[in-house]
């Protein structure tokens, strides 16, 4: 249902609040809906003077009570006698409700433009997504790259320990070796000598 006609209709159900004060000066307002009588004196014997609508704002400027008459200056100077019954302090449901339709239609011209804002920032989010989405892929490339670089220096410097290791073992050998053959071809050497040695006698 249009939230429009539902306001027309509460407004139009509401109470109308009449004047209740005596004091002069006040603004009224001509009630809902109603033609009523300027006269020149207060009676309803009154001589006619115009009439006045239901909206039409007028300025109260002598009141004989809220069930008799008030005297009124209208917007247009005019200054004459109606019955008091018909005064309201709000303007006329009519006007009320025209104004509430026009707060309403800016209010959803409002929303419209909010929703345009956020279908366009939407829009906008989707177009940078990839580069968002890559830039994060990037990010975590790196953060494999850094970590594949850090296990390769850790391999490199085991392989180095380890290459070192056994160059010392390799050179080990070889002194042990060389000292096992020294250890046994030595005393065959010299044995060979003193036999040579003896054999020339």
């Amino acid at each position: 249902m249009n939230r429009s006609f539902v306001f027309g209709v509460l407004l139009l159900a509401a109470p109308i609040v009449h004047a209740q004060s005596n004091s002069s000066g006040a603004t009224q307002y001509i009630s809902d809906d109603v033609a009523v009588v300027l006269r020149e004196s207060p009676s309803n014997d009154g001589a006619s003077i115009g009439t006045l609508h239901s909206g039409d704002k007028v300025t109260v400027l002598e009141s004989l009570g809220q069930q008799s008459f008030a005297r009124v200056r209208t917007g247009d100077g005019r200054e004459g006698w109606m019955t008091a019954r018909y005064l309201s302090a709000q303007p006329a449901a009519k006007d009320r409700l025209q104004k509430m339709k026009a707060d309403l239609d800016a209010a959803q011209a409002e929303i419209k433009s909010l929703q345009d804002q956020l279908k366009s920032a939407q829009a906008q989010l989707e177009k940078v997504r990839p580069a968002f989405e890559l830039a994060q892929d990037n990010d975590r490339l790196k953060a494999e790259l850094a970590t594949k670089e850090q296990a390769a220096d850790a391999a490199m410097q085991k392989y180095d320990h380890e290459r070192a290791q056994r160059a010392t073992l390799l050179t080990g050998a070889a002194l042990l070796a060389g000292g096992v053959i020294l250890g046994l071809v030595l005393p065959a050497l010299l044995q060979n000598r003193r036999r040579r040695r003896y054999g020339d006698f």
